[in-house]
């Protein structure tokens, strides 16, 4: 990317502006600008700018000079290898701005977690700057910290860098939200809402960049001053070009430098100064930049009000950088740097020339999420809502076979070789030649293109908003008698169908400036755009629907995710997964490729297992309800879950997640004992409802968690492992750590409190796949029901026969809960889960206020559940999960005396994790996340958790093959060498 005009006509036109964050590198380019001014390099100088570094900063080394335009700017590295920037600002510089920059600096220092940007240096006597004798008279000094990396210039500007530019720009200016300064008001020439200003200077262009560049500023005064005037205001850094942007040795962005410019502006405008420097050097400029539009969305939202002026506010930015730069030259014709630099402004300028500001708009909105076109919604409401009755198009009936003959709207055509893949924005009628085509609705003609046999009418809504339907492939002789602006009423003869092909109509909802020529097709990677534009007009032929759906690569899906689903939705492995469809134990990608599955414990008994499907379709074709009508298969569904538990549980209720069975569980402890407060596991994890983040260590004492509630009382996690007490070291492990349950019920009695429930896991997953030691749920649910609490067991990742030598993971302790939790299985991936419980604390719960669940057992998830327990029992998965394990806990066993990250194999069945440890139990978290990504780069896919995310779970489907098993063993195990190879620096 070449430097471009923007940063000399800048820097002559505005007050003095520091450059001692500039890159070292940057040097490599001469400021042409400062011609003319002494040479900063020579020896006088660099002899001068040292003592003054020593005697008002203490700072001693070796001096180096950087570029300026007024100011002098050194770079000083001392012995102890520390760099700084001293900046001898030129003679006149305002303190005021410089106390504006430095308290901007300050500001950001003081951000937690915030952006990097250089740090201000105290002077000996500590002050932020100093006065500093000069030869052309007295300078004011300062020192900046120095900054690694290397200018913007020096790298490739991929989408990735784009987006990751985006996410700075916006993380500056969220730091400075809320920052307040007395400068922070001035007026630079730079300053976007300025551009009024600098439109005189227009005649001094010449040729066909004159024309250009009024328009820029006639858009600008119609349609983004009376606009921004209302967007959100704030600092902003103002400067995001190519030589304030540094990256690291990867080439990822690291910071923004150079402060000199920073104002009180629309925020806004920041994204446009980065977004108008990001477009040169690029054939299609808009479209390069929409990854640095959502990549500032990701981190700071933009608002619809700021998209609408964005794309102007980027080229009224282009249009004063050639402005100023024709003013300067005017000044100084011999400079002609000046005209050089400014080509790459003046190419983006002409290949934006042509790009509707309409559609560019529509595209900003995409880019960050937004429908595309903000109107297409009343338009399609207009039809939907019954608002609109159009009269049928042709004169002859069509049938619904030949409709469905007919291209579909969103149809994907097959391209030829090395051709782009479209997309149909209409809808092609099945008519022969001579049909007539009549008016749909109220219309004025817009426009007619008879040699082309296309006609234009425009419509209204109820609220006046226009939209249009377009006809094409008529017979130009039919077409003649219409007149732009004539109207055209419902039923009224357009014209008739010609030869060449069946006539096609589309549904606009704008027009684009395009009028007749907007186009009938569009390119499959931008459907989402176009069909905003080119709605499907099924809703006007009383047809709608049938439409095809947009195809998305892996990429698509990715950017569509990032745009419209939450990013607290996190995504597995360092390259995502296209997962298309799953069979028994494996998973199958975009591509075909099989995954070996050995993460997924919510398809029990196998991905899409055909009678579990069968089940869901048959019930799904013939009724789905609620509860509040009598059905035979929720009965028959509550008989068999009942069936495996043992007395006295045998009241259930039906829920739609393991979330939701752990907030019911609580619901019911709460009415059965008249008690608040909870006792749980340390780590634990019991859904994601407010009410289980309350009773979850591992979400409230984690990374955005907000601390355990005065409710909640935590025990200490028995873990014989890595825990206070240990396997092959203590003794009487499960009583022991049942003790710290009665100490805490000890605390609540001191209180004058008593508690409602003990919630445990039956195993504990989040918290490493713990097996508790013998004896440790006997102990602790005895303290519990003594104290007059009850005890919960959320078997939602551990039941219906996981554990092999039991149905339900409680059992393996000799225990029978008050309340039992069940999810994950019970549907094989349907929503199914469920609680159950005694029948005192379900008569406890009878309060008079009725308990309802709109989907739970519903006689389709009813008929799942039942599908499911006939598989488990009739294919013995339950024992199979048992020889499976011991197969896996055998071969675990074996690698961890070949593999010393191995520091804890445990489990029972299904339920297994391998704990990856270093020296003296430490964990290795990061080594368990380069194993999990090498096995995954092997075909099998696991995951990691616990409090440090070191153990490796694997959990698979319990249709898990012994071949399967032996297959990951060896998997593990490469991966394994493989990651202690790296540890030792040598290949494996």
């Amino acid at each position: 990317m070449t430097r471009t005009h923007h940063e000399d006509g800048r820097r002559a036109t505005s007050s003095p502006r520091p450059a001692g964050e500039l890159d070292p590198n940057a040097s490599e380019e001469p400021d042409l600008s400062s011609a003319g001014e002494p040479d900063p390099r020579s020896d006088g100088e660099l002899e001068q700018a040292a003592a003054l570094a020593r005697d008002l900063y203490g700072l001693e080394g070796r001096l180096a000079p950087l570029p300026g335009e007024k100011d002098r700017n050194f770079q000083v590295s001392t012995a102890g290898g520390e760099r700084y920037v001293l900046k001898l600002h030129a003679p006149g510089t305002d303190p005021a701005e410089l106390a504006l920059q430095d308290a901007v600096l300050a500001h950001l220092a003081g951000q937690a977690g915030g952006p990097p940007a250089p740090r201000v240096v105290t002077s000996l006597d500590g002050r932020r700057s100093a006065a500093a004798p000069w030869a052309d008279g007295p300078r004011t000094a300062r020192v900046l910290t120095w900054l690694e990396g290397r200018p913007w210039t020096q790298v490739e500007p991929t989408a990735r860098r784009l987006r990751d530019l985006g996410r700075h720009v916006a993380a500056v200016d969220q730091a400075l939200v809320g920052f307040t300064h007395p400068a922070m008001r001035r007026e630079l020439v730079w300053n976007l809402t300025g551009a009024p200003a600098l439109a005189g200077l227009a005649p001094l262009l010449d040729g066909e960049l004159r024309p250009l560049v009024s328009e820029v500023f006639d858009r600008y005064r119609a349609h983004v001053a009376p606009r921004v005037v209302a967007l959100p205001h704030q600092v902003i850094h103002n400067d995001a070009n190519e030589l304030n942007i540094l990256v690291d040795d990867a080439g990822a962005v690291a910071a923004l430098i150079d402060f000199g410019d920073v104002a009180w502006n629309p925020r806004i405008c920041g994204l446009a100064v980065a977004g108008a420097y990001a477009m040169q050097g690029h054939a299609d400029p808009l479209r390069a930049v929409l990854p640095l539009v959502s990549g500032y969305d990701e981190v700071s939202p933009v608002r619809p009000g700021e998209l609408e002026v964005l794309f102007d506010l980027m080229r009224t930015r282009l249009a004063m950088s050639v402005c100023l730069s024709a003013h300067q030259h005017a000044n100084d014709p011999a400079n002609a740097y000046l005209l050089v630099s400014r080509r790459g402004v003046t190419q983006v300028l002409r290949r934006l020339a042509g790009t509707s500001p309409d559609l560019a708009h529509f595209r900003l909105r995409e880019a960050v999420g937004f429908a595309p076109n903000p109107l297409a919604r009343a338009v399609r409401q207009h039809f939907q809502s019954g608002a609109a009755q159009p009269m049928p198009l042709l004169e002859e009936d069509v049938t619904p076979e030949e409709a469905a003959t007919s291209a579909r709207y969103g149809e994907e055509a097959t391209p030829p070789p090395g051709r782009r893949s479209d997309i149909n924005l209409g809808r092609d009628l099945p008519a022969g030649e001579g049909v007539t085509v009549r008016c749909p609705l109220p219309s004025l003609v817009h426009s007619v293109k008879t040699g082309s046999g296309i006609v234009v009418l425009e419509h209204r809504t109820g609220d006046g908003l226009p939209f249009w339907t377009l006809y094409r492939h008529l017979d130009p002789g039919s077409i003649t008698h219409l007149t732009p602006g004539d109207e055209a009423k419902p039923g009224a003869r357009l014209g008739s169908t010609g030869q060449a092909a069946p006539p096609r109509v589309q549904l606009l909802t704008h027009l684009l400036g395009m009028g007749a020529d907007i186009p009938d097709t569009a390119p499959a990677d931008e459907a989402d755009l176009w069909t905003a534009v080119s709605i499907d007009p099924g809703l006007l032929l009383g047809r709608p629907g049938g439409a095809a759906r947009p195809r998305r690569e892996t990429a698509g899906i990715a950017a569509r995710r990032r745009r419209n689903l939450s990013r607290a939705m996190s995504l597995a492995y360092r390259e995502p997964l296209h997962i298309v469809r799953g069979e028994g134990a494996y998973l199958f990608d975009a591509s075909g490729r099989p995954w070996l599955d050995l993460v997924n414990n919510v398809c029990h008994v196998g991905h899409c297992h055909p009678r579990v499907v069968a089940a869901g379709h048959r019930q799904a074709a013939r009724l789905n309800t609620n509860t509040r009508y009598l059905h035979e298969s929720v009965v028959e569904y509550a008989r068999r879950l009942v069936e495996l538990m043992p007395d006295p549980l045998r009241v259930c209720f039906f829920v739609n997640s393991g979330s939701e069975a752990n907030d019911l569980a609580l619901r019911l402890a709460t009415a059965h004992t008249g008690a608040e407060d909870v006792l749980v596991l340390d780590h634990a994890y019991h859904g994601h409802l407010t009410s289980q983040i309350a009773l979850s260590p591992y979400k409230f004492n984690r990374r955005g968690g907000r601390g355990r509630p005065d409710t909640t009382h935590v025990c200490e996690l028995p873990d014989p492992y890595r825990g206070r007490l240990r396997a092959g070291r203590d003794v009487d492990l499960g009583p022991r750590y049942a003790g710290s349950v009665a100490d805490r019920l000890a605390g609540l009695v001191a209180a004058g409190r008593r508690p409602a429930a003990f919630f445990a896991e039956s195993l504990q997953g989040c918290g490493g796949q713990i097996v508790y030691p013998d004896g440790y749920l006997r102990g602790a649910f005895e303290h519990v029901r003594r104290a007059g609490g009850v005890c919960v067991a959320d078997e939602v990742q551990v039941g219906l026969g996981r554990v092999g030598r039991s149905m339900w993971g409680f059992e393996l302790q000799g225990v029978v809960p008050d309340i039992v939790t069940l999810g994950k299985p019970l549907g094989n991936g349907h929503p199914l889960a469920a609680v159950v419980t005694t029948p005192e604390i379900a008569r406890s719960f009878e309060t008079g206020m009725e308990y309802f669940n709109t989907f739970g057992g519903n006689p389709v998830s009813a008929e799942i559940g039942l599908a499911v327990l006939d598989v488990v029992d009739e294919e013995g998965l339950q024992a199979h999960a048992r020889r499976r394990g011991e197969q896996l806990l055998g071969g675990l066993r074996r690698l961890q005396e070949r593999h010393r990250l191995i520091g804890d194999v445990r489990g029972e069945g299904l339920f297994l994790g391998v704990e990856l440890s270093l020296d003296e139990r430490r964990p290795a978290g990061a080594q368990a996340g380069a194993v999990k990504e090498a096995v995954k780069a092997r075909g099998v896919l696991v995951s990691t958790d616990g409090p440090d995310d070191n153990v490796l779970k694997i959990k698979p489907p319990l249709v898990l093959s012994a071949a399967d098993c032996e297959m990951f063993l060896d998997v593990l195990g490469a991966a394994l060498g493989e990651v202690e190879a790296s540890l030792e620096g040598v290949a494996p």
